[in-house]
């Protein structure tokens, strides 16, 4: 009776509350935007500027642990760069009133989209324990992190389905459609739900603007992938970019593979010399960090701490790529950093 009492609170937390209802709850008030935004310029003072000497580093691990790191990253393995990611981002909400917690939240709730689709992958694999290990930093409900610390994949989809249906009904069928096509469909048209989702909230405008360069970003991949293997699945694109699908579904006809430079020219104001995986991919992650940039200079807008969390994603993603990328070529390595 207890647990069917919790969940039915929870479940009014989410209508009340939207994407804020699938966060945890703060411990404590939080601070005043104005000091707020002071400590975040001193932490992101602290990020790495110049990717050129990692680049070459043999050890990129040796570096984190040098003088000259002042990041928030103190883990060094792969996967606990990122759980730094997620203890960082949690530093951040706790440090927000719970105002900036509700304005910022379905940034932060998309990112953890990410912890959602790992730990169901290790259900999916029976390794629950990792799960646990995963959602230790993570900033998702206890409701949310006792479904994915279960012992099944499928039951986990079910009361997920029924946590994000309070959100919207689009979010409905997500059960059936592991049972039909898998994991990665269920990753796909979640993210592309949410997305759509958060476009139609009344969003802070900083937020607004990432989420439609990030539906642009993945349209643009989208239409890549679709040009270069030669698929004519106009479905694979999501509404509320600020490239219209419509012209998306015309070059999809077209054919000409090309027509994605131009393109990626309109959508991030990056130009690339042929169309390219790599470049393709990183151009457009170039493009939002320059706006994000841009939109953070100022010292007393919010979109500022927009800035910083996405430039701790940069971090984090740069060095894994630096530790993966160790036995390969300097030039490549450094194709794919984004900066």
């Amino acid at each position: 009776m207890n647990r069917i009492m919790r969940a039915s609170e929870g479940y009014d937390r989410v209508l009340r509350d939207g994407p804020r209802g699938l966060l945890r709850k703060a411990k404590g008030r939080g601070y005043p935007v104005e000091y707020l935004l002071s400590r975040i310029r001193g932490r992101r003072s602290r990020l790495i500027r110049d990717w050129r000497p990692l680049i070459h580093e043999a050890a990129p691990l040796e570096y984190l642990s040098s003088p000259q790191y002042q990041g928030f990253v103190r883990e060094r393995t792969a996967e606990g760069i990122w759980r730094s990611l997620l203890k960082e981002y949690g530093w951040v909400f706790g440090q927000m009133d719970e105002r900036e917690r509700k304005t910022f939240a379905p940034y932060f709730l998309y990112t953890e989209l990410r912890t959602i689709f790992i730990c169901l992958r290790y259900l999916e694999g029976d390794k629950a324990q990792k799960a646990g290990e995963v959602l230790e930093a993570s900033l998702l409900s206890g409701d949310l992190k006792a479904i994915l610390q279960g012992k099944d994949v499928e039951a986990a989809l079910a009361d997920l389905e029924a946590w994000f249906s309070r959100l919207s009904q689009a979010f409905g069928g997500l059960a059936a459609l592991y049972g039909e096509k898998g994991l990665r469909e269920v990753e796909l048209r979640l993210t592309s739900r949410f997305l759509v989702y958060c476009l139609a909230l009344p969003l802070h405008a900083a937020v607004r603007d990432l989420f439609a360069r990030i539906v642009d970003a993945r349209n643009i991949l989208a239409l890549y992938k679709s040009l270069r293997l030669g698929s004519r699945d106009a479905a694979v694109f999501i509404e509320g970019g600020m490239v219209a699908v419509g012209r998306l579904k015309d070059l999809l006809e077209q054919d000409d593979i090309f027509e994605v430079i131009a393109l990626i020219r309109q959508a991030s104001g990056v130009t690339i010399p042929a169309p390219d995986p790599t470049q393709v991919e990183v151009a457009l992650y170039r493009g939002i960090t320059r706006v994000l940039r841009n939109e953070g200079r100022d010292p007393l807008g919010s979109a500022l701490l927009l800035d910083y969390l996405w430039r701790c994603s940069l971090e984090v993603m740069n060095l894994t790529i630096l530790i993966a990328g160790k036995d390969l070529a300097r030039e490549e390595v450094a194709a794919e950093l984004v900066h």
